[in-house]
């Protein structure tokens, strides 16, 4: 099984994409590409625009020379601040250049600014109606799209799940993120039997942890509650990362496992940073190990 990171966490803790990747012995990375295309360099912090032709090669021919893989690309495009033509267009875009670098997976955002706008109803027919459309762009492109559970209403697995069955495309499904759920203000059993429910519609993977005092637990909590002080490193939180992993298994869930660690922002130090992403991949490496986990 592939173990993929974050370009933006990686950046935390090394000064670019390629030394990260380097210490922490991986070849796989999500690269976010933002509203107008860009990207980090491998090389550095600095940002290329892979809306130019010539970027984009030059990054596919390093990417190559440097036997690295981009996973995915993480998009928060907000179809909810553009109209559906442009929202159709911009992914019409994002999926020539996913296919171009080879990414496998693109990953959408289900958090909307103007959110309190819509009902239940209309946001469902948003997402349903736009990417349902993209689809029909993006004929013969091997693209897969993972709509992540994020922000308020988009941790809603029915608001998910309706939209994955509205639009009724093999390509379409879940970046799913193991920590948002709790974040959320599910109950830790809770969120495990939501991740296990949804496994099966797995396209990507965000993969956190948090670690709240015992008592708070098992309880229904605000939103975000005390999310800044107690979320963690993934070797050390509540959820049962083994347990997901083999529902993942279970489902037949060939795409990377992706880290996004948040609690590095609690390290000052460069050099802790790091050994806890090598903590991270060492934990996920022995995981896959031990339940046979291999695509």
């Amino acid at each position: 099984m592939n173990i993929s990171i974050r370009d933006e966490v990686l950046l935390e803790a090394f000064p670019s994409i390629q030394e990260g990747l380097k210490f922490l012995n991986l070849n796989n990375f999500e690269l976010h590409l933002n509203d107008e295309f860009q990207a980090f360099e491998l090389k550095s912090n600095n940002k290329i625009c892979l809306g130019s032709e010539e970027e984009l090669l030059s990054l596919k021919k390093e990417l190559q020379e440097q036997d690295v893989y981009v996973s995915a690309l993480l998009t928060g495009f907000d179809i909810s601040m553009h109209s559906a033509e442009q929202s159709v267009e911009w992914f019409k875009t994002v999926g020539k250049i996913a296919y171009k670098l080879g990414a496998r997976v693109i990953r959408v955002d289900s958090f909307l600014q103007q959110e309190s706008l819509y009902t239940f109803g209309e946001k469902v027919h948003l997402f349903t109606d736009i990417f349902s459309e993209v689809f029909m762009n993006l004929q013969g492109y091997p693209i897969e799209l993972g709509l992540e559970n994020h922000g308020k209403d988009g941790n809603n697995p029915i608001f998910l799940l309706t939209i994955v069955q509205n639009i009724n495309d093999s390509r379409f499904g879940l970046t799913l993120d193991f920590g948002n759920f709790y974040w959320r203000g599910y109950p830790l059993s809770e969120t495990e039997a939501i991740l296990k429910l949804l496994a099966p519609h797995a396209k990507h993977t965000h993969i956190k942890n948090i670690a709240y005092p015992k008592m708070s637990q098992e309880i229904y909590r605000e939103v975000g509650w005390e999310y800044e002080t107690y979320v963690c490193p993934i070797f050390k939180g509540d959820i049962n990362i083994e347990f997901i992993l083999t529902e993942l298994k279970k489902v037949n869930y060939t795409n990377a496992l992706c880290i996004e660690d948040e609690s590095l922002g609690q390290f000052h130090d460069p050099a802790q940073k790091r050994e806890i992403l090598k903590k991270d991949v060492e934990f996920l490496i022995e995981i896959t190990n031990d339940i046979q986990f291999d695509n």
